[in-house]
């Protein structure tokens, strides 16, 4: 049985209260606040509902895979510094089959949650974009080849962790990583790009519904929530978040692993999404009154009125209330 004083200094950090205790604590109870609000979504039956099942059930089954991770760490770590016996910690930490298992498990749930939510905001940005395919192939390209490094970083590191005691998987364990931590931000370069022109888009439209008089009444804050909302910002914000956290220095790091807020915000993000749409409240609808408000605005001789009378009465019936302001335009 091997005593506190010959434990080797890299594993003291495995054994303090902050790693055992505070830091499963504290992702634990964040991860969960972040998965109630996927569940708390109103979305459940109509729009793309075959990827509101895939979100919910990746994220679901990712959420129960880093609990176990986390609580079986956890609870590894403390019982070495209850028995004193560490060489269960430095079997689980250099070869244990089952934690490879889990993180591998885990790590692959994380990149098809990323594979779900490029799809969700690469449609989107496409049909904000008026479904242009020159805007679309090259972020599914972008996004195929991004979530192609990703899986090779899982399982390098997969196979790299069965004994890291060999030097050649210490090698290919560092390969692995740096794939891993390119994954990260190249991925994170990507969702930049898709919501920066998502929302580029979104504040095109909202500020040409403005200019013909509609939504005049939004503030500021209100277009700024919405581009947020609608263009899925929140998931690239979460990736640069947990890539700071995860590179600042051990003695500065926050007792919190952003990781799995960083993957559940993939479901989050498309979520919002969804729910807007549903609700009514999303830019197509707003694009929808720009376009016809560009149709119907062009000067016309004046025998063809009636046939432009014709086409706006036939838009009362919908949601939109482009008639209101043509007629009033008119008066």
């Amino acid at each position: 049985m091997s005593s506190e004083m010959d434990l080797p200094p890299e594993l003291l950090e495995f054994t303090s209260v902050k790693q055992t205790i505070i830091l499963p604590i504290s992702t634990l109870s964040v991860m969960y606040l972040v998965y109630g609000e996927l569940l708390h979504s109103p979305l459940r039956d109509v729009l793309y509902l075959w990827l509101t099942v895939a979100l919910f059930a990746l994220s679901t089954s990712f959420v129960v895979v880093k609990a176990v991770y986390m609580v079986y760490g956890a609870i590894v770590g403390f019982m070495a510094v209850k028995t004193g016996d560490y060489m269960p910690l430095i079997e689980y930490l250099t070869g244990d089959l089952e934690n490879i298992v889990v993180s591998a498990l885990g790590d692959v749930i994380a990149v098809f949650l990323n594979i779900a939510a490029d799809y969700m905001l690469i449609h989107r940005c496409y049909v904000i974009w008026s479904s242009k395919k020159r805007v679309a192939i090259p972020l599914i390209t972008a996004s195929v080849i991004t979530n192609a490094i990703g899986l090779a970083g899982v399982i390098t590191i997969a196979v790299a962790s069965r004994d890291t005691f060999v030097e050649s998987n210490q090698v290919l364990y560092l390969a692995g990583s740096n794939i891993a931590f390119a994954f990260s931000i190249i991925s994170a370069f990507v969702n930049s790009v898709i919501t920066l022109l998502t929302a580029g888009r979104i504040w095109w439209i909202y500020r040409k519904a403005r200019n013909h008089g509609v939504n005049a009444s939004d503030n500021l804050v209100q277009a700024v929530s919405r581009i947020i909302f609608e263009s899925g910002i929140l998931y690239p914000i979460c990736i640069v978040a947990s890539l700071i956290a995860l590179n600042t220095k051990p003695q500065n790091r926050v007792v919190f692993d952003f990781y799995p807020v960083a993957v559940l915000s993939a479901g989050i993000a498309p979520t919002l999404i969804m729910v807007r749409a549903k609700l009514g409240k999303n830019v197509e609808s707003m694009q929808d009154v720009v376009s016809d408000i560009r149709f119907t605005s062009r000067p016309a001789p004046r025998e063809e009125s009636d046939v432009q009378i014709r086409s706006i009465g036939d838009l009362q019936g919908g949601e939109l209330e482009v008639p209101k302001i043509l007629i009033s335009d008119k008066v």
